[in-house]
């Protein structure tokens, strides 16, 4: 039960961040630099970096909590990097900038791509090609995308294997 109010806690929280992030009053310079937990971005980006280095048990290492665990460090960082690069408020030179060149790109035709985009209640945009730049969290397993249309971000979301 403690577990569950603490995953309510922490979601709760990253709403909270991307509400401030995606707000119309010109509040967006300041919100979109920190999160309510008071770390920048920057910092935020840095660690999820350190992290994304380290080998795993869906990168064929040793299982490490970390890493690979639900609610581990890396998988905080990356609901936090989602929320807030994928608020509209970045651009993909931005998300390269902060994270890294993706694990990878997937465009109409790939795998990935269609995987993503048949998921149930996904939105595509209204205009214009678009494609996703994924990165791993615990390889193609679980991972993070942003929807990219040119230089934009314009959003981000999770595929979970549910397993």
């Amino acid at each position: 039960m403690y577990a569950k109010v603490m995953v309510f806690l922490m979601l709760l929280l990253l709403v909270a961040c991307a509400g401030q992030t995606a707000s119309p009053d010109g509040a967006v310079e300041s919100a979109k630099d920190f999160c309510p937990t008071g770390d920048p971005i920057e910092d935020v980006a840095a660690e999820f970096r350190s992290l994304r280095s380290v080998q795993g048990h869906f990168d064929g290492g040793d299982w490490n909590d970390g890493v690979d665990k639900w609610m581990g460090r890396k998988h905080q960082l990356m609901i936090q990097l989602g929320t807030q690069l994928g608020s509209g408020a970045y651009g993909k030179a931005d998300l390269v900038r902060l994270l890294d060149s993706p694990d990878r790109t997937a465009g109409p035709g790939d795998d990935l791509f269609e995987l993503v985009d048949s998921l149930p209640g996904f939105e595509r945009p209204t205009t214009g090609p678009y494609e996703f730049l994924i990165y791993y969290w615990r390889g193609t397993h679980d991972f993070l995308y942003f929807i990219s249309q040119g230089e934009t971000i314009l959003n981000s979301g999770w595929w979970y294997a549910w397993e």
